[in-house]
Formats: C-alpha cells, structure tokens, sequence
C-alpha cells in the first residue's frame, strides 16, 4: 500500500505514548471523549456506542486494539470519527496530535516483522522529523469476522 501513497496529509494521534496517522481525508469529525455505553457481546476490541448526531455508532478503543495496557481517559482524549467499510463509527485515542505532511520517500511500506505481530491495519511507517509514525489503514482495523460480529450486535441494538 506504500506504493500508493503519495504526498498526503495525515492526522496524528497518540496511544500509549506512541504516534500514529491516519489520512486526513477520511476523518469526519473529532468529538470529546465521552463514555461509550457497553454492548453485550461486542468485539474485544469496541468499548461501547455512543449517539453522534442522532446515529448509534461503535467506538474502538484503540489501546485494546494494539494490545497496549489500560489507560484512563481524561479531558485530552478524543473520539475520531470516520467511515469504514461504509459504516460510521469512532477510533478512541488518548490525543490527536497534529496534521503532518508525509511524503512518498518518507514511508516504509514493510515492516520486517508483519508475520510475527498482527500489523495488518497497517499501510506504512512514516518519518516525520527523526519521530516515526505507524499509518494506519482504517478499512483494515477490523477484521471481517470483528465487523460482521458488530453489525449483528449493531442489529441487535436496533430491532
């Protein structure tokens, strides 16, 4: 996917004290943190839903979804919202950064140990200044069985 990416502008966030991107042009919108409500039944890694502009939408708690340890969310913590997959649901992270532009040149599209860890989500390593910056690819952050799992607990959530 490397190979795809031209210039482009990417939202920083941080998770556990580490940066990540995500391409600009398929954010939404950045609310506040509030607190999900919990679902039965939901994947791992979605913490709950919350109302954004009258849609229930899941949020994905993204330090279940790197396996980093628990944190607490305070006043900084935010909720990204994008479309994946044609659905409208939010990334949970402990702070948005910045927009940073990355060039081609600057983007690492393998990383030598994708077989060993689960990176799928992944679509590079950027270079920002001497900070590395793990690209995320938003179609991959759920597999498909964790979506199909959510719309039948979406579903269940609106008979």
């Amino acid at each position: 996917m490397a190979e795809s990416l031209e210039q482009g502008q990417f939202m920083t966030f941080e998770v556990a004290e580490e940066q990540f991107g995500i391409d600009v042009m398929r954010v939404q919108e950045l609310i506040r943190y509030q607190k999900p409500s919990r679902i039965p039944n939901a994947p791992e890694v979605v913490s709950g839903v919350i109302n954004f502009r009258g849609h229930i939408i899941p949020v994905i708690d993204m330090r279940r979804k790197f396996n980093f340890e628990p944190g607490t969310y305070d006043e900084f913590s935010v909720i990204i919202v994008l479309e994946v997959q044609d659905k409208i649901m939010g990334l949970l992270v402990d702070r948005v950064l910045d927009i940073v532009s990355v060039v081609r040149e600057d983007v690492q599209g393998t990383l030598d140990f994708q077989k060993e860890f689960d990176t799928e989500y992944l679509c590079g390593v950027g270079k920002v200044g001497e900070q590395l910056v793990f690209l995320v690819d938003p179609d991959r952050l759920l597999s498909q069985r964790q979506m199909s799992d959510l719309e039948e607990v979406h579903g269940e959530a609106h008979p």
